[in-house]
């Protein structure tokens, strides 16, 4: 399939090279209203500068293409996103879907109106850890789940100025949509309501807090608490988190992305094992996959905009309990 690359930062220098080796994606333009950006990717990533352009309209007049790849800042992406499906485009479209959640709607009716594939890329659901977790649930390993933990803790952004240390919220709103998006995926379970915290260390160098604690109700009473600080300068997880899916039948933990099945205590079985990982396609490269393979074959993808606004909605809700100091029910936003 061809594509139209749209936003040449630094990100999309990681794109480029995904379609490159994919073998099912063929870029024939590329789109940045950037001058000096426009040159420097000419120069430094071996493209034609006559497919260089510096509006996605201008980009689609100009060359046959079946998709649009939005790497631009989330600010963006409605205007991109007009364009891409004023087009004929599909969309694929870096995380999050919007900055604002009547954006977000506004982009997922527009999408449904054209009748056009538009995926949001969760790359952290394609990994061996959230493959396997998510395998491991359904499968039982645990039980009936009722209690779940995840930590994430990173001396996270802090190169100064970016939009990562001045935005409010920066740590929900930027890596959150990333872990809540996994606990949708992984246990298969649709959150109900959350209530949040956040905070900043003494030491921290974001404007915005970026420590808190989000204690979402999941389907079936099911209790999930995510805490993290993102100017952590201690013991570090990795991006997944550590994690802690406690059940019936004892726990299912993922420790630096190793995962444990552990039962101790009144559980009929008892011991600790660790559990090999699923040999599965990773990241940014299985989610192009996953694009192209359901456009060609008429369904609905994985992590599309329908189901992708389901896990922004966490996002805003726990935005609106720290500002409100309230539980936030999330139909709250989806019914809206």
């Amino acid at each position: 399939m061809r594509g139209i690359l749209v936003g040449l930062g630094g990100r999309a220098r990681s794109w480029l090279q995904v379609c490159r080796r994919s073998g099912q994606a063929d870029l024939v333009g590329y789109v940045e209203v950037s001058p000096e950006r426009r040159a420097q990717a000419i120069e430094q990533w071996e493209i034609p500068a006559d497919a260089v352009f510096d509006s996605l309209s201008a980009a689609a007049a100009a060359v046959d293409a079946d998709f649009a790849l939005d790497i631009t800042p989330p600010a963006a992406h409605e205007a991109v996103a007009n364009a891409a499906f004023g087009a004929g485009l599909h969309l694929i479209g870096e995380k999050p879907l919007s900055d604002t959640f009547e954006a977000a709607q506004r982009m997922l009716a527009a999408s449904e109106r054209a009748g056009l594939t538009h995926v949001i890329t969760q790359n952290y659901r394609f990994g061996p850890v959230p493959r396997t977790g998510h395998r491991l649930l359904q499968e039982k390993i645990v039980g009936e789940i009722k209690h779940v933990a995840v930590g994430f803790y990173r001396p996270w952004a802090h190169a100064p100025g970016t939009h990562y240390v001045t935005m409010p919220y920066p740590l929900i709103t930027d890596m959150g949509i990333h872990h809540f998006d996994l606990l949708r995926y992984v246990l298969d379970l649709e959150p109900v309501s959350v209530y949040a915290e956040t905070w900043n260390p003494s030491w921290g160098w974001h404007a915005g807090d970026a420590g808190h604690c989000a204690i979402f109700e999941f389907e079936g009473g099911v209790k999930v608490i995510h805490h993290s600080l993102g100017s952590s300068v201690g013991k570090t997880t990795t991006w997944n988190g550590d994690w802690r899916v406690e059940g019936a039948g004892g726990s299912m933990t993922w420790e630096d992305d190793d995962i444990f099945w552990t039962a101790v205590g009144p559980a009929e079985k008892q011991g600790r094992e660790q559990l090999p990982l699923d040999d599965v396609a990773n990241g940014q490269d299985a989610l192009l996959a996953e694009f192209i393979s359901a456009i060609e074959e008429g369904r609905e993808p994985e992590c599309s905009s329908r189901d992708n606004i389901k896990s922004l909605a966490m996002v805003f809700a726990a935005v609106e309990s720290a500002k409100e100091g309230r539980r936030v029910r999330i139909d709250e936003l989806l019914d809206a």
